[in-house]
């Protein structure tokens, strides 16, 4: 697992964190890495805080790991800083401390911690822990896309394309979309090729689109691929949320929000998994995500113990939508007990990864006071971050708020806004919606 893949490490609420890189260091590790910390060795310093934090070869510690972040941090080892900066982010062990975890996040980012770039973009965006700064947002983003993250390079992006933040410049956005399918993100490059196709933000190459779509029928898979690729998405979760068609029948569905969370679940069911279960397992003894989380989906349907099991695996390995069925299994307590507050810090972790389905459990929660402080101005925000990764349910919670002033001021444009582009996501039940 790579260290962009650590960030609940230091959290010892949730299940299943432990980096493999240190999981299999040998016995005694704790004392060669003290030694090498106190030599000013700054990566010894964040691999013994995260042995503190797990109590890993020895016993658990929060204080002891936070300080050591710290002292990584100090030794310019940027993971070290993001690591600090999610205690005081999130208030374990210490009162939560926005300023303090953005100077350290903004640290971080400027050690070339991408993670620490995209949740720093994220609060900035958000406008909840700190004033929305729009310019700002860009110029992280920008951070995060030469660091090689295509969602950032999208999101820049449609922010020059859209004029959010500052100037309009399509060409800008046309180069912003390229550097992102270049690091394989098919919206990148299903976005590039409609701009090469139509003209937009600079001549028109029909050769360069037919290549940037078949790029994003590649990286994307089916859902990216053919004319239609993008326009008609299938959403892959349990068509649980829809349960307001029957909870809100007779009232004006303008006014009743979906509270189901959600998990993922394969697109036509489970039995085309079947035939690539060897595959699928083999991948997963070699801790690949991928294949651990295929083999959850498989077992969801006949074996719920081992499915949780087999997420918990894939969600170490740094697959948030594992964490995201994972969190949803212990807050419905399949194959196991029921824990809410794990549940809560799995859909916050896949939400600041930039998972949508997990954002769009988060503001649920966040909402219905489910595992956690009622939250309405921090809930429409996570229905955003939603609605913007194409999660239909979070544009029609979002707009239900702002058409009854929940978390904000009432606007009904912005709600209809949304209500449509809900409808237009294939939330039938959104089509309704009435001010």
């Amino acid at each position: 697992m790579s260290p962009n893949h650590r960030l609940l490490a230091a959290f010892a609420l949730v299940l299943l964190t432990t980096p493999a890189s240190l999981a299999a260091a040998p016995k005694g590790e704790r004392g060669k890495l003290d030694k090498g910390c106190q030599a000013g060795k700054g990566a010894d310093c964040v691999d013994l805080a995260y042995m503190w934090a797990e109590g890993d070869r020895g016993p658990e510690d929060q204080v002891k790991a936070l300080a050591l972040f710290h002292k990584g941090c100090d030794l310019k080892e940027a993971q070290g800083c993001h690591e600090a900066a999610r205690y005081y982010h999130v208030g374990v062990r210490v009162p939560g401390d926005p300023k303090r975890a953005i100077k350290l996040y903004d640290e971080a980012c400027d050690g070339g911690y991408l993670d620490s770039c995209k949740l720093l973009a994220g609060i900035f965006d958000e406008g909840t822990l700190i004033a929305q700064d729009l310019p700002r947002v860009r110029f992280i983003l920008a951070k995060a896309c030469k660091l090689g993250d295509g969602r950032s390079c999208y999101d820049l992006g449609a922010m020059w394309q859209n004029g959010r933040g500052g100037e309009l410049n399509l060409s800008q956005a046309r180069d912003n979309y390229t550097a992102g399918c270049d690091a394989q993100d098919p919206r990148c490059c299903l976005q590039v090729g409609v701009m090469f196709r139509e003209g937009i933000g600079g001549t028109k190459d029909p050769v360069l689109a037919k290549q940037f779509f078949e790029r994003a029928c590649t990286y994307g898979g089916d859902r990216f691929c053919g004319d239609e690729a993008g326009h008609n998405d299938t959403r892959t979760t349990d068509s649980g949320n829809e349960i307001a068609n029957t909870a809100c029948n007779g009232a004006n569905s303008a006014s009743c929000m979906i509270t189901t969370v959600a998990r993922y679940s394969p697109s036509g069911g489970a039995a085309k998994l079947k035939p690539s279960e060897a595959f699928f397992r083999k991948k997963c003894d070699e801790k690949d995500a991928g294949g651990c989380y295929k083999l959850g989906l498989l077992a969801h349907e006949s074996d719920i113990a081992k499915a949780r099991d087999l997420y918990g695996k894939a969600c170490k390995a740094g697959s948030n939508e594992a964490c995201v069925n994972l969190g949803y299994m212990f807050i419905s307590a399949q194959g196991g007990v029921e824990d809410r507050d794990k549940a809560r810090l799995l859909f916050f972790s896949a939400c600041d990864a930039g998972d949508a389905l997990g954002c769009l459990n988060q503001g649920i929660y966040l909402y219905t006071v489910i595992g956690g402080a009622k939250d309405d101005k921090l809930a429409l925000a996570k229905f955003e971050i939603a609605c913007k990764g194409a999660e239909p349910v979070g544009c029609f919670n979002a707009g239900v708020m702002y058409n009854l002033g929940i978390g904000t001021e009432k606007n009904a444009p912005k709600a209809q806004e949304l209500f449509k582009s809900a409808c237009s996501d294939g939330l039938e039940f959104a089509c309704k919606a009435k001010q």
